[in-house]
């Protein structure tokens, strides 16, 4: 059970950045701005975060998994986060 954690974890990292490149490939469009820019940046913002989790919780058969799922979510926290909450608190909230 523990070893699909890890699974989980590179899966949600992949949903994550895959979920940034289509932002930032389909960003220009109107359409793709007011219907799906809110639901990309939410994968974004969660998405690495859950990963994260279920790497810290997952007990695969090498370490070395383990790190490299953690450290790679870790990335992706760091990288496009806050980048994501600020883009989705200007949509929101306003300028």
């Amino acid at each position: 059970m523990r070893k699909r954690l890890i699974a989980l974890s590179y899966l949600f990292f992949s949903i994550s950045v895959m979920a940034k490149m289509v932002e930032s490939l389909f960003s220009s469009s109107h359409y793709f701005y007011y219907h799906y820019l809110n639901l990309t940046l939410i994968i974004v913002m969660i998405f690495p975060l859950i990963g994260f989790i279920l790497a810290c919780l997952g007990d695969g058969g090498k370490a070395k998994r383990r790190a490299i799922a953690i450290i790679l979510n870790g990335i992706c926290i760091f990288l496009f986060l806050p980048l994501a909450l600020l883009n989705f608190w200007i949509i929101n909230f306003g300028k």
